[in-house]
């Protein structure tokens, strides 16, 4: 008798199946997990850019303001060219627009006691350089994804500070 060395094909095989089970497991968590996190840079993002403009208007002395187009799921910073009542209005930032499977849900202004509700088409926030959103007492910026994830950005008028909340309130 001779002693042969080495695995048989069914061995393999059982060896094959076990790995791509794995890696099918592994590879939608893996898509999951980065749906997850473009999400959370999209948000944090728009919360960064709130404080840019905020920042930007005290040291410059000039009006900026956030365009929010909740059509086509992007933010983007421009400046205006005076202090207050700007009419002219300078680009300052690329477009930031939302991650695939990420959107804007909707925006909530407050204004006095009138809230408006946009979902489409595009909300300004006008950062002035006394640091407030003036006519705008509250801004809501709804974000969500396909996981079921949501959270919301809110702007204080009075302030201009912003906070990220996880989930719609």
């Amino acid at each position: 008798m001779r002693s042969e060395k080495g695995f048989t094909l069914v061995e393999i095989m059982i060896v094959i199946a076990i790995i791509a089970i794995g890696t099918i497991i592994a590879g939608s968590n893996i898509f999951d997990w980065i749906t997850h996190n473009h999400s959370v840079g999209f948000h944090r993002t728009i919360a960064q850019t709130m404080e840019e403009a905020r920042n930007r208007a005290v040291s410059s002395q000039r009006q900026h303001r956030v365009i929010i187009d909740a059509t086509g799921d992007s933010v983007s910073l421009e400046r205006g060219d005076k202090g207050a009542g700007s009419t002219t209005w300078t680009k300052v930032l690329p477009t930031i627009t939302a991650p695939h499977r990420s959107s804007i849900d909707n925006v909530l202004t407050t204004k006095g006691t009138v809230t408006t509700n946009t979902s489409a088409g595009t909300v300004n926030i006008t950062v002035n350089p006394a640091c407030d959103t003036f006519p705008l007492d509250l801004v809501r910026i709804y974000i969500s994804n396909d996981l079921g994830e949501a959270w919301t950005v809110r702007v204080f008028g009075w302030t201009s500070r912003v906070r990220v909340e996880n989930g719609t309130t």
